[in-house]
């Protein structure tokens, strides 16, 4: 029988790096499939258990130069991968300093024509140095690619670098062999140091930006309480771990706890907040028989809940692996770069080779001249300004919008901005404050501050949604005075509440609690009411006895920059949808007042993910660029994982913004257009320097490899040749800067 096991990958470093883990796992006899997440760092397989097992597929992987870690425990697992992840990370830091420590003097050195005695051995020294230890995978990892036929930007590097040092280091060993010719005996130590450090200095701000790739799953497991308290037939309660409940079981859920499971209410009423679901700040109310979900929060009251789903059953541990799942689809930020090293090097490779046996057709016996030609060309085409021409662009990007308080944790994102023709826009804390207010009201005698105190007393003691919006009210109504204690409190599940301050008997909630109590509605008031409902607020109506004194409207706010924020974004071509999992009359009622033209709404966490996924489609089907999601809860946490580019809104949850690819650090939609044109500016500047990167290319080779050579005796040294190879690094890098006067 086939088995499926996944199991975390460390010392990847690039979209080449996956395929040869994938493959490796997939050549493994006894596996039949294989497929590498690299933005999460995992390979899933199916194997056959009667042929082979995890421990050979990890030492397969480990003898293609990766390592596989195979646990019992997956929390060990994460762990492991995580202290391997730093270890990595912090290697690389140190031999990036180890490296321009040891590069700037030499290429003074070099480059200034200092000399002193044994200059040509320190030289050699100090180039040895950066090579043994800041390039040494640059020539495990390259050199491994290179010879199983998938070259990439590792195996340029560790060919030009080795191929520059060999050369130095002959004409230090023997500097009179190519003197005797006529050929200076030129060193070019600096140009395999420097080569290592400007492509070092790219894949550091690579890596240092998908550090955190796995920090939402692990924000996500964090909303899983680790134990929960089961209920014993004899009344006891023991404490259990979470892996050990069972459907049926009936557990106990005290106030400020998460709900260990999806199940439902036996005993007990209370206000659970569901935001993690549903996005909305008002919590809601359960009563026996009312379903709850693992993962959401118990503000007060106990109750006693069955479970019903549990484990990796749970609407939270659905949303745990789709949003992995979501995140793993996600593209390198070097992954153009990757594929053009694949045709790129190799070419170069052949063209030096070529050069090489074309000088001795031309010139028999000059082998030197073959030499120095075939060099010339490996170093000139070294892979620096390719390397750094998106690296360098996306960091300055990055570092532009974080002073306009636009994060972007992805390079992908900063690139893919501009191409977004699709935002689905989350409707409360994003298009809307996020908070329950009083936004009107309608009272008989609104000089009556004793109704005002009575109102705040018996809400203060309320636990209903709306309550603490309607207190908030009437402080501010009535300031300096604090609520009195009422004489008596009850609590009516699905209407309101009654009770009595001062000696007199008040009561507060829904319309049908206006009703019961012998309330007259007036029609003027119902009118009001209809008007209310259909733009989505909530209801609260006050009296005494079977007198209605007071109605109140509570809603949440618009923020005062959406509209306008909106206008911006249909000025630019992006199409806005309200995706939402409020009722349908709050959300059109708030699409109205922001310009917003389509509407889905009464949506959870999988039908927001399920709009991403059929929204993509749409636009992959009309070639109309990227859809991108833009929220600021838990619930909108799959969306986010699933759009092309993520957004969320600061101030909001961390789930959401550890999702997400870009958070706007105020929380204002205007700084949406902002970042997509950040994001215009940066792709335009990547293109530029890709493009000066190859046509540098283009015209050097050929004149390095002595195409000018016949006409005017024009022949390029590798010095010369390194030094237009600093030129072009530095050219990119200048015009990255450019992005710091945008």
């Amino acid at each position: 029988m086939l088995k499926t096991s996944s199991y975390p990958v460390t010392g990847m470093m690039c979209a080449v790096c996956a395929g040869t883990v994938e493959k490796t796992v997939a050549d493994t006899p006894g596996v039949s499939s294989a497929s590498v997440n690299f933005a999460t760092a995992e390979v899933t397989f199916t194997y056959n258990p009667s042929l082979t097992s995890p421990q050979i597929v990890a030492e397969a992987v480990s003898k293609a130069g990766y390592a596989m870690i195979v646990t019992e425990s997956t929390a060990e697992a994460v762990e492991e991968k995580e202290k391997a992840e730093l270890r990595q990370y912090e290697v690389m830091k140190r031999n990036l300093i180890i490296a321009w420590i040891l590069t700037l003097p030499l290429s003074a050195i070099c480059m200034l024509h200092i000399h002193f005695p044994g200059s040509d051995w320190v030289m050699m020294a100090l180039a040895l140095a950066v090579m043994l230890i800041s390039g040494r995978r640059y020539y495990t990892s390259g050199l491994r690619h290179l010879f199983s036929g998938r070259p990439d930007m590792d195996s340029l590097v560790a060919v030009s670098t080795l191929v520059s040092f060999l050369f130095s280091l002959f004409n230090t060993i023997f500097p009179n062999i190519l003197a005797v010719n006529g050929v200076p005996a030129d060193l070019y130590y600096e140009a395999a140091a420097m080569i290592i450090a400007f492509v070092s200095t790219g894949k550091f701000m690579e890596i240092r930006a998908r550090r955190n790739t796995g920090t939402a799953i692990k924000a996500l497991m964090g909303l899983q309480p680790s134990e929960a308290q089961l209920l014993l037939p004899d009344g006891s309660v023991k404490t259990l771990r979470i892996d050990e409940i069972r459907p049926g079981d009936r557990l106990i859920v005290r106030p400020g706890e998460r709900i260990p499971v999806d199940g439902v209410v036996e005993e007990g009423i209370s206000v659970v907040d569901e935001s993690m679901l549903t996005g909305e700040p008002e919590g809601v109310e359960k009563t026996p028989g009312a379903k709850v979900a693992a993962g959401t929060l118990n503000t007060n009251g106990s109750m006693t809940v069955k479970a019903l789903n549990v484990g990796a059953s749970t609407e939270l541990a659905r949303i745990i692996e789709c949003v992995r799942r979501a995140q793993g689809s996600k593209a390198p930020v070097q992954r153009l770069v990757d594929r053009i090293s694949a045709i790129f090097v190799p070419t170069v490779i052949t063209i030096s080779v070529l050069t090489f046996c074309m000088w001795l057709l031309l010139s028999p016996g000059n082998i030197s001249m073959a030499v120095i030609a075939a060099v010339s060309v490996l170093v000139i085409a070294c892979p620096c300004a390719l390397g750094l021409a998106t690296p360098t662009a996306v960091m300055v990007g990055i570092g532009r919008g974080a002073r306009e308080g636009i994060l972007i944790r992805e390079a992908t994102a900063l690139e893919q901005l501009a191409k977004i023709k699709i935002l689905a826009i989350d409707k409360t804390g994003t298009l809307t404050e996020g908070k329950p207010r009083v936004t009107d009201t309608w009272s008989l005698n609104t000089s009556d501050s004793t109704l005002l105190k009575a109102v705040m007393a018996l809400e203060s003691r309320s636990a209903h949604p709306l309550a603490s919006a309607i207190v908030e009210w009437c402080e501010h109504q009535t300031p300096g005075s604090a609520p009195d204690e009422p004489e008596h409190f009850d609590y009516i599940p699905g209407l309101g509440i009654t009770g009595k301050v001062d000696g007199k008997g008040y009561w507060i909630g829904s319309p049908a609690l206006a009703l019961r109590e012998g309330a007259e509605i007036p029609g003027s008031l119902s009118e009001i009411i209809a008007r209310w409902e259909s733009e989505g607020a909530g209801i609260v109506l006050a009296g005494d006895s079977h007198n209605l004194l007071m109605a109140f409207k509570v809603s949440d706010t618009v923020r005062p920059e959406a509209a306008g924020a909106i206008a911006q974004l249909k000025g630019k071509g992006v199409r806005p949808i309200l995706l939402t999992g409020d009722r349908l009359s709050a959300a059109e009622h708030i699409a109205h007042i922001t310009g917003i033209d389509e509407v889905i709404a009464g949506v959870l966490p999988q039908g927001k993910q399920d709009a991403i996924i059929n929204l993509k489609k749409e636009a992959q089907r009309d070639g109309a660029g990227l859809v991108a999601m833009a929220g600021d809860g838990i619930n909108d946490s799959q969306a986010l994982a699933e759009a092309d580019v993520s957004i969320a809104m600061g101030g909001g949850s961390d789930i959401a913004i550890e999702v997400a690819q870009v958070t706007i650090v105020s929380g204002r939609l205007t700084f949406i257009p902002r970042a997509i044109e950040l994001s215009a500016k940066t792709l335009r500047t990547i293109r530029e320097n890709l493009f000066w990167a190859f046509i540098y290319n283009v015209i050097g080779i050929p004149i390095a490899a002595g195409a000018l050579y016949p006409l005017c005796g024009l022949l390029l040294t590798p010095m010369i040749a390194s030094a237009a190879m600093a030129f072009s690094s530095v050219c990119v890098v200048l015009n990255s800067l450019r992005l710091n006067r945008a």
